[in-house]
């Protein structure tokens, strides 16, 4: 298979075939919209197929006919077209078309560079492509003049993995102690790394073996290097990612609840094998309900890194949008990106702030909540392990048909912690902070009742701002307890109810 189809799957496929039909086959040249957000590869991989079919690429870029021409863009643009129309065996790249034609009013500059991409449609003469991040600012009457639109997406694992060896093939030809284990190693940690940010790792690699002055770039440079890379694929929209690591034990008590989530979460990873032995689907979702304050989005951190999956928190807000169906849009984006991105937990929180009784929300809510339930059960159809994990402090109001069996069906409830649940805590907080070795925990867990993980934590910080004003080079018993005076507990009432 070639590059663009081991890179980019179906997509990468079907520009391989209209380039294979307009240079081999002598077909009628197609008229391609290449959609993507910044670094998928967009020019790159026009780049590539061209010159694996020995035709001449001519690319109109808005700033660069701006600055030649003077202002006069048709001009340049006129000049370009011709150019290579008067080659054989050319393509016409215009990169941003949403520059050159927004969608509110005519071009940018001049008027008339619609009447030429038109004429050079109609003419059908050489292949032309175009490129956006922002398809839906191309004015409507340029965008149907294309024959195909193609959107590159942030590449699967398989596809990540395919361009990190292509990466590497064409970055590296000597001087570099990597094997195919370790590309693959590495590969597994750049998850939603899109084409750009692979290049740019392995420069900073180049750049990490340059400093520590070795002449072979090594596994060690590549991880010095990872921290600087920023991923640039999916920033205006949802985004997996790695969280920072948080395991069972770096959470203090919550014994129940982190055996449910073991069970329900973690097994799906760890043991799916099994589960396609014995025939059986695992639950698709989890939600964790209880007071706030009780770790519920560090549960969720903690089910992400135990399984080694990827964890991609949706914020309530961003699915509210004032035009009409980019809401429902907004929600089917989120379960592609974890499809994607997978293994991938999508975490929620406060789902009854929009997923509420269809009998209580607005229009907008019940569309909201019918696209939800569709992308849940179309996780069926496929095989990918994607785990949805909702979180709410009223359980009560998310609307029935969420929480039947095949969606959001397991309940596990986070309660306040007891009296060893608040040591197991204050155990695991001291781990992080510099207490005195004179520090009685089990005196401050039992002079905190009604105390959550996030009051305890804020009584250390508190503490810790005492100590700092007294200029005490650790934290000790009398400004803990000090600390208690100014950090009220939640005052959280027993639960009784819709306890498993």
């Amino acid at each position: 298979m070639s590059y663009p189809s081991l890179c980019y799957g179906e997509e990468g496929a079907r520009l391989t075939q209209a380039f294979q039909m307009a240079f081999d086959d002598n077909a009628p040249p197609s008229t391609i919209l290449l959609k993507g957000d910044s670094g998928t590869g967009k020019s790159y991989i026009i780049h590539h197929l061209a010159q694996a079919h020995h035709a001449t690429v001519y690319t109109a870029l808005l700033g660069d006919l701006a600055a030649t021409q003077r202002g006069q863009l048709s001009k340049g643009f006129r000049r370009l077209v011709w150019k290579a129309s008067a080659t054989t065996k050319s393509l016409l790249l215009i990169e941003d078309l949403d520059l050159f034609f927004p969608r509110h009013g005519q071009s940018t500059q001049d008027p008339s560079l619609a009447v030429i991409l038109q004429t050079l449609m109609q003419e059908n003469k050489i292949m032309l492509v175009a490129t956006t991040r922002r398809p839906d600012h191309i004015a409507m009457d340029i965008r149907t003049l294309f024959q195909d639109e193609i959107s590159l997406q942030i590449p699967t694992p398989t596809e990540r993995k395919h361009m990190m060896y292509h990466t590497f093939a064409t970055c590296f030809s000597t001087n570099v102690d990597i094997t195919e284990h370790d590309i693959e190693q590495l590969s597994s940690r750049a998850h939603a790394f899109v084409a750009a940010d692979l290049a740019l790792w392995v420069k900073l690699a180049k750049q990490e073996a340059t400093k520590s002055k070795r002449a072979q770039v090594c596994l060690d440079h590549f991880y010095k290097a990872f921290e600087y890379v920023r991923v640039s694929g999916f920033q205006s929209s949802a985004m997996a990612e790695k969280p920072d690591p948080v395991y069972w034990h770096d959470i203090g008590g919550l014994v129940a609840a982190k055996n449910a989530l073991e069970e329900s979460a973690v097994w799906v990873y760890k043991h799916a094998d099994a589960y396609k032995r014995l025939g059986i689907r695992p639950s698709k979702g989890v939600l964790l309900f209880g007071p706030p304050g009780t770790g519920k989005t560090l549960l969720a951190k903690a089910v992400a890194t135990e399984s080694s999956a990827n964890f991609l928190p949706v914020s309530i807000p961003d699915l509210i949008k004032g035009e009409v169906g980019e809401s429902e849009k907004a929600v089917s984006k989120i379960f592609q990106t974890a499809i994607r991105c997978s293994p991938c937990v999508i975490f929620l929180d406060e789902l009854e702030a929009i997923f509420a009784s269809r009998e209580s929300s607005g229009d907008v809510g019940r569309k909201l909540i019918s696209q939800f339930l569709i992308e849940i059960d179309h996780l069926d159809k496929i095989d990918q392990s994607v785990i949805l994990l909702g979180a709410t402090n009223h359980p009560e109001a998310i609307d029935s048909s969420i929480l039947r069996p095949g969606r959001l069906d397991r309940l596990v409830y986070v309660g306040a912690p007891n009296q060893d649940e608040r040591l197991q805590i204050l155990q695991v907080l001291k781990r992080k902070t510099k207490l005195d070795a004179s520090v009685d925990l089990q005196v401050i867990a039992s002079k905190t009742e009604g105390y959550t993980g996030a009051d305890l934590q804020a009584v250390i910080r508190k503490a810790g701002l005492l100590s700092l004003k007294k200029q005490l080079l650790e934290i000790n018993q009398v400004n803990i307890e000090l600390a208690l005076t100014f950090v009220s507990p939640s005052n959280i009432p027993d639960q009784d109810a819709m306890q498993e």
